[in-house]
Order: structure tokens, then C-alpha cells, then sequence
């Protein structure tokens, strides 16, 4: 059962959700939250595709891709994941104009080991086509070229199953959420009153 709704006096702190709603639903579901001058609208982007996901998720697959000593031998081999991003081969993920910005954004989530600019650019011009059709300028054995192409597979998978996972833990979370949220609904139907602010015993 749904726990007791309790009362408090306004605090400045405020807690953000994020909610799952159909298409159909949206207008009256947002006209009931104006209703409620308690609750604040501060996005409608999806949870999975949030900056903070993408940026946990990112820095995940990296991690899991060198810990793979298999397929990822040395630093200079993150300049194939730049590649394959700028190929448009995973949705979500920012284009990177410059190797700088590149490595910024990895040591912007906490990845270390990184390649130098000139060793991304040489990669970079090396590298001929579009993921998963890479060719290369300087010939290399057909293992290699393996390599690298499983490499960014590696790296797209791993990033792939970490969306999946904060997802699914997130939808847990709303599931065992619900009851609050009918409540939320109710209350705000109500006159409100503005010294007052909503809280859900757990």
C-alpha cells in the first residue's frame, strides 16, 4: 500500500524525477502540475539520453573496453572510438571536432592514459570510410584490421548494455515509485497551499 502523505514546512532543497509519459497523456499531465505550485517542470528529456547517462555510460564502455587486453592494446587505440562516434556509429554521442576535444571530454568523465593529438590525428588520416567499412592508408594484416574494427564493436556494445542497465534500474525504481506518484497526482488537485510542500513517507 501506498504510504501516508506527510507535511512539512517549504524547504529551499527540492528533489527532481524523472516520469514516463505517453504522447496522449503529456497536456493533461502537465496542466495538473500547474495546478500544483510545489512541483517545478526543469526538463522533458528522456532519462536514458540525459547528459549525466551519457557521460556514466561513456566512461563505462571505456573502462570495459581496457580491461580487455585482448582487443585494446595501447592508449592510441581510444583514437577509433573518436572515429567510429564521428561516424554517426552510436546515437546520443557528441561529434568531436578536435582531438582535443576529444581527450578533454575523457578526462572530463575520468579516463586516463591518453593518446597524444598528433597520434589521433595520424589515426584519424589512416583511417579510410565510414564504421564499420574502415580501410587503411598504411597496409596492415588482415588481424589487425580485425582488431580494430572489434574494438569499437567492444566499445559499442559496452556502452549499449550500461544504457540498458541504468534504464532498467531506473524503471525499477519508478515501478516501486508509483504509489507516490498517484499521490502527487491527488494532492495537486487540490487547492494548494504555498507554505506547504508534499512529502512521501518511504
Amino acid at each position: 500500500m501506498c504510504g501516508p502523505i506527510l507535511f512539512r514546512k517549504r524547504e529551499a532543497r527540492m528533489k527532481q524525477i524523472v516520469i514516463e509519459i505517453e504522447d496522449e497523456a503529456y497536456e493533461p499531465f502537465m496542466g495538473m502540475l500547474r495546478l500544483c505550485p510545489a512541483a517545478k517542470v526543469v526538463g522533458t528529456n528522456s532519462f536514458a539520453e540525459t547528459r549525466d547517462v551519457i557521460d556514466r555510460c561513456f566512461a563505462e564502455a571505456i573502462m570495459e573496453l581496457q580491461a580487455d587486453k585482448k582487443v585494446y592494446k595501447r592508449p592510441s587505440d581510444l583514437a577509433y572510438i573518436m572515429i567510429g562516434v564521428n561516424d554517426g556509429a552510436i546515437n546520443g554521442v557528441d561529434y568531436y571536432l578536435t582531438p582535443d576535444d576529444f581527450t578533454g571530454y575523457l578526462l572530463q568523465v575520468g579516463i586516463n592514459q591518453l593518446p597524444k593529438r598528433s597520434t589521433i590525428y595520424n589515426k584519424v588520416n589512416d583511417t579510410v570510410g565510414k564504421f564499420p567499412d574502415w580501410s587503411f592508408v598504411h597496409d596492415v594484416k588482415p588481424k589487425e584490421k580485425i582488431r580494430r574494427k572489434n574494438l569499437f564493436l567492444r566499445f559499442s556494445s559496452a556502452f549499449g548494455r550500461a544504457k540498458r542497465q541504468k534504464l532498467d534500474r531506473f524503471l525499477d525504481n519508478r515501478k516501486n515509485g508509483h504509489c507516490r506518484l498517484e499521490n502527487l497526482l491527488y494532492f495537486c488537485r487540490r487547492k494548494s497551499d504555498d507554505s506547504r510542500l508534499i512529502k512521501f513517507k518511504n
